[in-house]
């Protein structure tokens, strides 16, 4: 390819048709395309060859396409809240207009009402919550599949964790959508992180470790004022003062994190509150001894705990 039309189709590699036109003439354009030096994969969008089966010259060529956002997982990949794009884009059109069908298999056409956003390295995208719910949408349909699922949840999750969206913004946006695929098991989701989950492990310790027959509700997201500052239980029961950590199968290998949760130990045992920590493997292998654990932690600190508070 001349260093002219490789210049002409940007970084990107993708470009409206007119455009190129403008810039060489349509007599130059129509020879790249006979000549294979120019691709059409859809009406009025020229790309580079070499560059067709990438995944940003895909995502460039919808958008200058339907003239509108990414959304779903293609917008979550370009806001850094998934990690992978996946094999298809997704791109947004309004309730009012009607993409030809005329299309390759790549790009998936989604029905948006909310077209407003910002644009994320350089290509234009849904709002964070609104690409979330239609990630979720996608990942339940028939198109989507137990990875996609593993994705959605995981966006989700990350993106209330690290204050993105809030879980109330992401429930309104649910509450708003009545046919979407998969909508009470999102409802579920935003439930748990309503209630402080952070994880993945988390939300399912909720379910299967936290709820303890027998034993008083546990606090989830418990706060304690410490020497080195506020720290957050997973769960608590208060009156025993009995902390409840779930530790995850990676962060808490790290050495760093390690020392900290041990520092965390120590700072609540000082105000006599003790830690119980339960990691992941062992609670998926056994949550009835995980609950049987929190259960003998309880009743180990309950006599203690009256008997001081009864001299008092």
């Amino acid at each position: 390819m001349s260093v002219e039309l490789g210049q002409v189709m940007g970084a990107d590699g993708a470009r409206l048709r007119s455009e190129v036109a403008a810039e060489t003439g349509t007599t130059s354009v129509s020879r790249w395309i006979r000549d294979g030096r120019l691709l059409r994969p859809l009406p009025g969008v020229l790309v580079v060859p070499d560059r067709a089966g990438e995944w940003r010259t895909r995502a460039t060529a919808a958008v200058l396409w339907s003239r509108r956002r990414l959304c779903g997982r293609s917008a979550l990949y370009l806001a850094d809240l998934v990690t992978e794009a996946g094999g298809l884009v997704h791109v947004a059109t309004g309730t009012g207009r009607h993409l030809t069908p005329r299309r390759p298999d790549w790009v998936q056409v989604r029905v948006v009402d909310d077209l407003d956003g910002p644009v994320r390295q350089g290509l234009p995208v849904t709002r964070d919550v609104v690409s979330l719910v239609d990630c979720w949408g996608h990942a339940h349909s028939e198109r989507g599949g137990r990875r996609a699922v593993e994705v959605a949840r995981g966006a989700v999750i990350g993106a209330v964790r690290r204050r993105r969206v809030t879980a109330d913004q992401v429930h309104d946006e649910v509450l708003g959508r009545p046919r979407l695929p998969g909508r009470g098991l999102l409802l579920e989701l935003v439930a748990a992180l309503r209630a402080g989950a952070q994880s993945e492990f988390e939300v399912w310790g909720m379910q299967h470790v936290l709820d303890v027959p027998g034993l008083p509700a546990v606090q989830q997201q418990y706060a304690l004022e410490t020497a080195i500052g506020t720290i957050r239980f997973d769960g608590a029961l208060e009156a025993e003062r009995l902390g409840i950590e779930l530790d995850g199968a990676a962060y808490h290998r790290s050495p760093d994190h390690w020392a900290r949760d041990r520092r965390r130990d120590a700072a609540a045992l000082a105000l006599d509150w003790a830690t119980l920590r339960i990691d992941y493997r062992r609670a998926h292998a056994d949550p009835a001894a995980a609950r049987a654990e929190i259960a003998a932690a309880f009743h180990a600190r309950a006599p203690r705990i009256a008997r001081e508070r009864a001299v008092i």
